[in-house]
């Protein structure tokens, strides 16, 4: 059990501790995140946890019949404590099970957290555990409440009219509504929706970094990052349980943490922009299955 709540608490890490580790909040307008179980039972395989992280695209609110925004599978592997972010386009043109093909946001319309879990399982072939989602303005208040986040910005960006990010090259801390803007912009990119979803995965880790740098120099200031979530969770685990997992987190080492995103082209669908997972992305499944990390 102990390996088990270890693993979780270092994929909750890297999701910025959306989770409270003490209390159970009452739901807040902002739109707390949700955290379940993929599956039943959990049955992590041999020492590697799996979390499909989620970015739904409500304003308010965190209706689990939304569309997809951010989507990724972070995996630990428990045994070597290295981690993984792999980031999927929300516009990726997947199968999804019942549906037929279709843009894979959509999956979180059509049948919520677990049909999205169930179409990546399918395509990747891995088991996932667990799922967290939140939405626009608990995101935002989140990291607010962290008093921001630094992101090292490849290129100036000037998203204005879209999502409104606009940002200058370098390292920079991003305020909450900086940093909710920056992981919505893609029409500043060439890469479009390739580029958003890059992006996304690189401030899971950069958030996982601030959590390392916070802790190494006062271990107590874990506790500063439950009270900032608290107000914005809920969850389905005992608190206890929890708590033990956050003294956990601090040791997963964000420079341990591999960021991919799923090789992939941009295409359309008839009159319908999408994204194109190259088969090349099957060996990638395949490592991060057997590794739990990238």
């Amino acid at each position: 059990m102990i390996k088990r709540t270890s693993a979780l608490l270092a994929v909750l890490a890297l999701v910025c501790t959306f989770v409270p580790l003490v209390g159970t909040p009452e739901p807040s307008f902002a739109g707390a995140p949700l955290f379940g179980r993929v599956h039943e039972s959990f049955q992590p395989e041999k020492g590697k946890i799996f979390v499909l992280v989620i970015g739904n695209d409500a304003r308010f609110g965190n209706p689990d019949r939304s569309l997809a925004d951010a989507i990724h599978i972070v995996g630990v592997n428990t045994k070597t404590m290295k981690g993984g972010v792999l980031n999927f386009p929300r516009d990726s043109w997947v199968s999804i099970p019942g549906h037929g093909s279709a843009k894979i946001n959509e999956a979180l319309f059509r049948g919520g957290p677990e049909l999205l879990a169930q179409t990546l399982e399918k395509l990747t072939g891995i088991q996932l555990d667990y799922w967290v989602m939140t939405g626009f303005v608990g995101f935002q208040e989140i990291v607010h409440d962290l008093h921001g986040v630094v992101m090292d910005i490849p290129q100036a960006v000037n998203d204005i009219g879209a999502s409104g990010s606009v940002l200058d090259a370098g390292k920079q801390r991003l305020a909450g509504y900086q940093a909710l803007a920056y992981a919505r912009a893609r029409k500043a990119f060439s890469g479009g929706d390739i580029a958003r979803t890059t992006h996304q995965g690189d401030m899971l880790v950069a958030l996982l970094r601030k959590l390392n740098q916070e802790t190494r120099e006062s271990p107590a200031a874990l506790f500063r990052w439950i009270a900032a979530t608290r107000e914005h969770a809920r969850f389905d685990i005992e608190a206890d349980e929890m708590f033990r997992l956050g003294i956990l987190a601090t040791q997963v080492n964000a420079a341990d943490v591999g960021k991919v995103t799923v090789p992939a082209s941009l295409g359309s669908v008839g009159a319908a922009s999408v994204v194109f997972i190259s088969p090349g992305a099957a060996d990638i499944y395949r490592r991060f299955r057997e590794n739990g990390s990238l």
